[in-house]
């Protein structure tokens, strides 16, 4: 066994012996090692092996180089049973990485606010095998990414080749290690063998078996684009300018075709840049590839090497090994110093140990940079979610109108408002400050399409009803009523929201039945109307307006308002009506006014009353009529005045009463008249006084004085003075007093 050049290691120890191996490793690319195995035992276990390390062994000693061991390592995820080889039965292992079994799980996962390399390390993480992170380069938080149905290895994979990083694996004994990398200080040269190797053409590498070397050299160039441009559109920055472009054309007619990538996936100039860059280096990698052969068995993908002694001077120089493709093959009985039968001649097991590795290269001076190969999932259609925000919240939204939402294939988030990204809400109209809003609520369930069928970008392009969410109005029943009713926040109870009734809404609903058509709109609390020129309305029938408080009109105008008919107002309260200018009411029919109880009329200025006709005014109580300064009355007919009881009326200066004709006051009972000051009657002709009852005349001092005739007719006739009476005719007189007559004249004559 000290002889060997391969040896297997497993859980099964030396129960499995080597036989050959055949398969590939590549950066960025899963490796495939099909290993056939020899035992004599004929009963061994697939599940003994399944998901457990091989390691193959492999020695490197040459002459030139000296002792040395490499190994290739891998998980057995396939074990089968293959027949005889010679006197052994033959089983097959394929080892593939760890890495491998991210192809079998897949999930929907968002990330958010992380960088590319943390997600990796999260998706990996539950694996529980080693990472070793070399990224030097400099990477983006994406605030919203989605794993969408993808399984972890083609997620990992594709964001690796967008971002420009890349991997590969350093196999040890019983392990491997996943290695992360984006520059080429994160390769060194080939470990336990030699780190040059020479070129030997064919007819020389067949006589040399103590050195290793390449004796199959082949090169190429190929044409490339040389430029590279993308785009893209921040709506939160219109206008913003976020075209980048990298040119490395590589100097030979048509170098200049341009890649255009649209959209670049970037709202930051600067990110652009970058993602520029890495497309431009891909194209690049692809310019210039070697691919040689040889037995340098330590050739190994992730590694550098130099290349020397090949004809052409601009070859030699340093690579880095993308590729290798193995195949190995071990002479069991040779290594072990036996000789073999003629049936293990005829087997094949007698044959001597080979190996061949066929590799591609590229220059150390290239960036490399892993082919975007990896498909981004799009999604096939829309789909629904439901709105999520913050506990205690009903309506989460931002400046723009975005919402959150809770996507039904997410396993992960919590129904709050770190379940999704902000996203876009489509809405009817949208413009500069103009144009309709609807804000989706918590807990409602939306319709969310993705732009370019991207799952990073989501938008909500519709909204619609389910089991708990159901429609405003009851259906099919209402199948005639469409419109819209809203649902007052926070705390606003269900309900119709009709009036009084249960329900915190606002609503207008249309009612198309035919024969009971019906426009409904309803305010929960205020409503507000601007029309900021004409207003028009109709009404074919009858208008009814109830207001269970107050109300203010204010018209800045004019107003005008016609009644066809009749018109009725009720006022239960009092009522107040100011006219800062004139006010003029016309009547064509006839007016009546009734005041329950008082009335104040109060014109500041003067008043002029017209009746063409007749008017009867009646005061069942009092009446009070004060006139500050003059008050004139005018009847060119007949005045009628009947006081039932009582009049009384006072002048304090001066009052003149002119009558043309007949003045004529009838006084049932009692007629007063004081005047403070003095008071003068003229009659013009004769004054004619009726007292039907007794009268009686009350002065401080009294002058009567008669021009002519005074006749005064009595049945009886009597003056009393409480100190004299005094009766003078030319120069006679006769006074008396309580203790005397005097009789005073020339001549006195007495006729008893």
């Amino acid at each position: 066994m000290a002889n060997r050049t391969f040896i297997a290691h497993s859980p099964l120890g030396e129960e499995l012996e080597f036989r050959s191996l055949e398969g590939n490793e590549q950066i960025s690319r899963l490796f495939e090692y099909r290993v056939r195995l020899i035992s004599q035992n004929s009963s061994i276990a697939a599940r003994s092996l399944l998901g457990k390390d091989m390691s193959i062994e492999i020695d490197l000693t040459t002459e030139t180089a000296g002792s040395g061991k490499r190994f290739l390592s891998g998980q057995v995820t396939q074990f089968s049973y293959i027949g005889k080889d010679g006197d052994h039965f033959a089983y097959e292992a394929l080892l593939r990485p760890w890495l491998w079994h991210a192809t079998r799980r897949s999930d929907f996962k968002i990330f958010q606010f992380k960088k590319v390399p943390d997600i990796i390390k999260e998706v990996l993480g539950p694996y529980g095998f080693t990472i070793d992170d070399r990224l030097v380069g400099s990477y983006r938080a994406w605030d919203y990414m989605v794993q969408y149905g993808e399984t972890d290895f083609n997620f990992i994979s594709r964001l690796l080749e967008a971002e420009g990083g890349y991997f590969f694996f350093e196999h040890s004994m019983g392990s491997h290690k996943l290695v992360l990398a984006d520059d080429i200080g994160s390769h060194g040269p080939l470990p336990n063998g030699p780190a040059t190797i020479s070129y030997y053409p064919g007819n020389r590498a067949a006589n040399i078996h103590s050195v290793d070397f390449i004796d199959d050299w082949r090169f190429a160039e190929d044409i490339a684009s040389g430029h590279f441009a993308s785009d893209d559109y921040d709506f939160e920055k219109p206008k913003a300018l976020l075209e980048t472009r990298q040119q490395q054309p590589a100097g030979h007619p048509e170098d200049s075709r341009e890649l255009y990538d649209w959209p670049g996936g970037y709202t930051d100039a600067g990110d652009g840049e970058n993602y520029a860059r890495v497309r431009i280096e891909q194209q690049k990698a692809q310019r210039e590839v070697a691919q040689g052969e040889g037995n340098a068995r330590n050739i190994a993908p992730g590694y550098l090497f130099t290349f020397s002694k090949y004809p052409r001077a601009d070859q030699n120089k340093e690579y880095l090994i993308e590729s290798a493709y193995y195949r190995f093959e071990e002479n069991v009985r040779r290594s072990d110093g036996a000789g073999g039968s003629g049936a293990a001649k005829r087997a094949g097991i007698d044959s001597p140990t080979t190996y061949r590795i066929s590799f591609s290269v590229i220059p150390k001076s290239v960036p490399y940079r892993s082919q975007r190969t990896t498909p981004k999932p799009h999604t096939t259609g829309p789909q629904t979610a439901v709105i999520t925000g913050p506990a205690g919240e009903e309506i989460y939204t931002d400046k723009y109108g975005r919402v959150k939402v809770q996507f039904h294939w997410d396993r992960y988030g919590k129904n709050d408002e770190n379940s999704s990204c902000w996203i876009r809400v489509s809405q009817t109209w949208a413009g500069a400050n103009y144009g309709s809003m609807h804000i989706p609520r918590i807990g409602q369930e939306v319709i969310v399409d993705f732009l370019n069928g991207d799952p990073d970008y989501p938008i909500i392009t519709g909204r619609v009803y389910n089991a708990m969410q159901m429609p405003p109005w009851d259906l099919p029943a209402n199948k005639t009523q469409s419109g819209i009713k809203t649902r007052s926040s926070l705390g606003g109870a269900g309900g119709a929201g009709m009036k009084n009734g249960a329900g915190d809404a606002n609503a207008l609903r249309f009612e198309d039945k035919k024969g009971e058509e019906q426009l409904w709109l309803h305010a929960q609390k205020d409503q507000l109307t601007e029309v900021e020129h004409d207003e028009d309305k109709w009404v074919g029938n009858d208008r009814r307006k109830v207001i269970d408080r107050d109300e203010f009109n204010t018209i800045h105008r004019d107003r005008t308002e016609i009644v066809d008919r009749n018109e009725k107002i009720n006022v239960h309260g009092w009522r107040t009506e100011e006219v800062d200018l004139d006010e003029t009411i016309t009547i064509h029919g006839n007016r009546t006014e009734v005041v329950d109880k008082n009335e104040t009329l109060t014109v500041h200025k003067s008043r002029t009353r017209t009746v063409d006709h007749n008017e009867d005014v009646t005061v069942r109580k009092s009446r009070t009529k004060t006139v500050l300064k003059n008050e004139t009355d005018e009847i060119k007919k007949k005045w009628d005045i009947t006081v039932g009881q009582m009049r009384m009326e006072k002048v304090g200066l001066l009052s003149t009463f002119n009558v043309g004709l007949v003045h004529s006051e009838n006084v049932g009972l009692l007629h007063s008249s004081i005047v403070g000051g003095k008071r003068i009657e003229v009659s013009g002709v004769d004054k004619t006084e009726v007292v039907n009852g007794p009268r009686t005349t009350t002065v401080k001092s009294d002058t009567v004085t008669v021009e002519e005739t005074q006749k005064i007719t009595a049945k009886k006739i009597e003056i009393t003075a409480s100190q004299e009476i005094l009766l003078t005719c030319g120069s006679s007189s006769i006074r008396l007093n309580k203790d005397l007559i005097r009789i005073l004249s020339d001549l006195v004559r007495i006729n008893c």
